[in-house]
């Protein structure tokens, strides 16, 4: 009996809030299953709203249904027609060949054909090809359509500018669209104040960001404001009463990619004006003046090991690296780097008063406390505490894995020889009695080569573990400076748990893991013997993320310690 399931799928939003389209796909689907009467539905998966949209690949129900397939036996996929399946004719074929793969076909049952002949091959490519065209021509319809809403000064979509609202009006033809109309007070006020300071006072985003959280003017969505929000807002000629749109447009499945000045749609005097003309273009003028060049030096080019590892405990943000120039009464020029709190750089000392911390100190303390755990000492008492939990677990579980198997396998003749006894017209009752008994203890003797299976695959992983950290001490007490930057911070994560910096502004808080928290180390120390075996030497790129986690928790079922190795308390340094 073939196995199939459905797929529905509206074209808009506002089919699927009126719940037209699903109900009346699904109705058909059963009408044509229950004329099939050697056809069964597993399941029903659907489609609608926003998710309508997305690519397949994007769309949660479609995504379910292509699992479920893979997982169960499913003959046919039923659709309304192919578009419901996708629009666009490379993710059909993607797709198609996909299921192909493991026995499902998909059928329409408004459009008859046969996909495994040659004619309805022909006619389904015909198909997918009329209805990708369909979908793009809408596109650049849909698009012309927005052009001329933009031109006429009316509003296509997107966030709201602070300062602005949106309201509702009709057009000649009584159809209503969205235009800009004067927001809050308060909201209209702090944007004059902004481009008022910007152009009489000369004050920049960071300045103006500090004066605002100063004065407790409330911000856009957050609770602070920042730099980049006073760059946006000082750059948008919204706030002038110009209406600009299509300043960028989708760039492949899901990016978004800026367009030219010319492509701009720009419609003066589109809505009430917040900043008059002469205070923008003063703005501008003193805005040019203040340019630098921000091309990045590569010779000047510094690795911070520990950005973003900083918390600030006082603000919550996070301690990024800078540059501190300063001259000494002797008139030279001396440059310091050290981190300083983002909050504080962002948004100024209303937000966060967090002094900055040295970077070769710090460091050099968190490298050193890392090498401090691989010292002689300290790395034969690891060892004797590892080897002495392995010790441990194996005199719990005495017995060796091969004899219970073996003992398994002899059960398991036993009870074949009971067997054959009943069907050579032995005792039945006696043989039944001796095969019960057996297979008892059959049953006791696999759950304890389970246990020992676990066992053992433990004790094979914290010495294997053990194997690879003698690979990273090596690596943390004499190669380090060779690694490339992104295996330097990567192992710098493995070891450090937390790196606070407390409210009170002048003391750092550090805890360290335990190295045989987790197997995750291993791959590091592969990583790090492949480089070195290559003589890679330092660079200059990004520090690489940190990937997922994965291993065995030493503590998980005995033994001591909450997988910390060393908490200490240091003075900060102060740098103003």
């Amino acid at each position: 009996m073939p196995n199939v399931v459905t797929y529905c799928r509206v074209s808009s939003e506002e089919q699927a809030l009126k719940d037209i389209s699903i109900p009346a796909q699904r109705k058909l689907l059963r009408q044509w299953v229950d004329g099939q009467p050697d056809h069964a539905v597993l399941s029903d998966f659907v489609d609608e709203g926003q998710s309508a949209y997305a690519p397949a690949d994007k769309r949660p129900g479609f995504c379910e249904m292509v699992s479920f397939c893979r997982k169960h036996d499913v003959h046919l996929i039923l659709v309304h027609k192919l578009d419901r399946f996708s629009r666009n004719r490379e993710e059909s074929i993607l797709f198609k060949g996909l299921l192909r793969k493991h026995g499902v076909l998909v059928k329409s049952i408004t459009e008859n054909y046969d996909p495994e002949t040659p004619q309805g091959f022909l006619y389904e490519g015909m198909i997918e090809v009329i209805n990708q065209f369909y979908s793009m021509n809408l596109a650049t319809e849909t698009l012309k359509g927005m052009r001329e809403n933009a031109e006429r000064g009316f509003v296509n979509g997107g966030r709201v500018p602070y300062g602005y609202r949106l309201e509702r009006v009709p057009d000649a033809h009584g159809r209503e669209h969205g235009r800009l109309a004067l927001g809050p007070e308060h909201e209209v006020e702090a944007v004059r104040t902004i481009f008022d300071l910007a152009a009489n006072q000369g004050m920049g985003g960071k300045s103006l960001a500090g004066e605002l959280n100063r004065r407790g003017i409330p911000a856009p969505r957050t609770k602070h404001w920042s730099p980049a929000t006073i760059a946006h807002m000082l750059n948008n000629p919204v706030y002038v009463g110009d209406q600009v749109w299509f300043r960028s447009k989708k760039q492949g499945r899901d990016g978004r990619a800026r367009t030219d000045a010319d492509a701009h749609i720009i419609t003066p005097d589109a809505h009430p004006a917040i900043v008059d003309r002469a205070t923008w273009e003063k703005r501008r003028a003193a805005a040019t003046g203040r340019r630098f060049d921000a091309t990045p030096n590569p010779e000047h080019h510094v690795n911070y090991l520990l950005s973003r590892l900083i918390r600030c405990e006082g603000c919550g943000g996070s301690f990024v690296g800078r540059r501190h120039y300063y001259t000494d009464r002797r008139g030279v020029r001396h440059v310091r780097h050290a981190y300083y709190c983002s909050s504080y750089l962002t948004k100024g000392t209303a937000v966060c008063r967090s002094l900055p911390v040295d970077r070769d100190w710090v460091e050099g303390y968190v490298l050193g406390q890392i090498r401090e755990r691989f010292e002689d000492q300290q790395w034969r008492a690891l060892v004797d505490e590892t080897n002495a939990r392995i010790d441990a677990r194996r005199a719990r579980y005495l017995h060796d894995g091969r004899l219970v198997a073996q003992r398994v396998g002899d059960l398991d003749r036993r009870i074949a020889n009971y067997v054959r006894a009943i069907g050579a017209g032995a005792d039945a009752a006696m043989c039944t009695e001796q095969i019960t008994e057996a297979q008892a203890q059959k049953a006791r003797l696999e759950q304890e080569a389970a246990v020992l299976k676990q066992e053992d695959y433990y004790v094979r992983a914290v010495e294997k573990n053990l194997e690879q950290l003698e690979r990273l001490r090596r690596v943390a007490t004499s190669d380090f400076a060779r690694l490339p930057f992104g295996l330097q911070r990567q192992f710098v994560v493995k070891f450090l748990e937390t790196l606070d910096v407390k409210s009170d502004r002048r003391n750092l808080e550090a805890v360290f893991r335990v190295p045989l928290d987790n197997l995750g180390i291993q791959l590091l120390a592969d990583e790090a013997e492949s480089a070195l075996a290559e003589g890679s030497r330092n660079d200059d790129g990004p520090p690489e993320k940190d990937g997922p986690t994965e291993g065995f928790d030493l503590d998980s079922t005995e033994g001591s310690g909450d997988g910390r190795y060393g908490t200490k308390w240091l003075p900060l340094l102060d740098l103003n």
